[in-house]
């Protein structure tokens, strides 16, 4: 018995890798990379008003990285920088409607990958999966902002915490 692949850890892994491997020929269609997708993704979920200090926590980058992405993406019109009218330093990461066409595209993708992946398992079976993964990745997630901790009382990991609150 190969021990990693009997783990909840390899199991993980492999799923992440089939998932990914599902998504490649949507993300060919629609001409987005795994990166871009990842970026826009990250942008989806804030609502429209996350800064790109926030995404590059979020995606676990740091914000010069980020930059270069989010040139690429707007240069191909996927999404738009706006200054922060509470904040003039700031600059607020939104979705534009090409964007937006590009990861509906590529959630219906995944969607429909989704729904052939668990072909053949009883819904209740996958609602107790899913309820035991979101406990996971709590776990998961406080480890990392545990592990990642300053040395400084009082500064927290802002990306753990959120990927914590996402499991919910």
């Amino acid at each position: 018995m190969d021990e990693l692949r009997e783990s909840l850890s390899g199991q993980a892994g492999l799923l992440c890798e089939l998932l990914t491997a599902a998504m490649e020929p949507k993300l060919e269609t629609t001409g987005v990379s795994l990166g871009t997708f990842e970026l826009l993704s990250a942008v989806h979920a804030s609502g429209g008003r996350a800064t790109q200090i926030e995404v590059a926590q979020r995606l676990g980058i740091t914000p010069p990285s980020l930059s270069e992405s989010v040139k690429g993406a707007a240069a191909r019109n996927l999404i738009e920088q706006h200054i922060d009218s509470d904040d003039g330093r700031r600059k607020i990461l939104k979705l534009t409607s090409t964007g937006r066409k590009a990861m509906q595209s590529i959630v219906k993708g995944v969607n429909n990958a989704e729904t052939r992946m668990v072909d053949g398992i009883d819904s209740s079976q996958i609602a107790i999966v899913i309820d035991v993964l979101k406990k996971v990745n709590r776990n998961l997630a406080r480890i990392v902002q545990e592990e990642s901790q300053p040395k400084r009382p009082g500064k927290s990991t802002s990306r753990a915490k959120k990927q914590a609150n996402e499991t919910d």
